[in-house]
């Protein structure tokens, strides 16, 4: 599964309240190295782990042959990004109900894909897997240069419609931050065409049958006509 760390040194995941397991925000790291391990608390928290870590400084440690019970060491620059208790119970209780919210999704999805079969200016991706995937998103390429509306357009009457959406991802070579480093999206023609066909419509475990089916009458009365 995702997170056994079986190809991969580390596996993170995001808790943010659109993921499939939602804790308010934060997230969580799984590895099987206990030196990453032990690192990724003393980031977690200014550079100190007072669970497991040999002290550096030995000689503030202890007194005589007692370990000072007050004694902690910043052994490296960290930051304070600690998940709290509360949002970690949530996270923990939401684990058990995680194959129901798969489940649903993956419903979801299914009628999603059955509907847009006899669509011409839309078409469903990420087609494989889809009873191993989380469905973490359900993404559509629309043909904007054959319809006679633009995304930007279709996102604004869609949300006029009660429908919210959005586009994942913009190109980070777009991003000046990038840009600056010296990476230019032209180099990168693909991604440029799935970011100007791409548009991730609602797709959440309490998603109705009914609300997804106005969802897809819009895109057809929008899109198609």
């Amino acid at each position: 599964r995702v997170g056994s760390c079986k190809y991969s040194d580390m596996t993170g995941f995001s808790f943010h309240p659109v993921k499939s397991i939602a804790a308010g925000e934060g997230g969580l790291i799984t590895t099987n190295d206990r030196g990453i391990y032990q690192k990724l608390l003393r980031l977690r928290s200014h550079g100190i782990n007072k669970l497991d870590d040999d002290f550096l400084n030995k000689e503030n440690a202890y007194t005589g042959d007692f370990k000072n019970p007050w004694y902690m060491e910043m052994q490296e620059l960290g930051y304070n990004y600690r998940i709290t208790d509360f949002q970690c119970a949530l996270a923990k209780s939401q684990l058990k109900k995680l194959p129901s919210f798969i489940k649903r999704r993956v419903e979801l999805v299914t009628r999603y894909d059955e509907a847009f079969k006899n669509f011409k200016l839309i078409n469903p991706i990420q087609a494989l897997s889809r009873n191993e995937s989380s469905h973490h998103l359900y993404v559509i390429r629309i043909n904007f240069n054959k319809s006679a509306i633009s995304r930007a357009e279709l996102m604004t009457k869609l949300y006029e419609r009660g429908v919210g959406t959005q586009v994942h991802y913009i190109p980070v070579t777009t991003h000046p931050y990038y840009k600056e480093l010296g990476y230019n999206t032209s180099d990168f023609p693909i991604s440029v065409k799935f970011y100007n066909e791409a548009l991730s419509i609602p797709l959440y475990y309490s998603l109705t049958d009914e609300d997804q089916d106005k969802v897809i009458n819009y895109l057809k009365e929008l899109v198609e006509s």
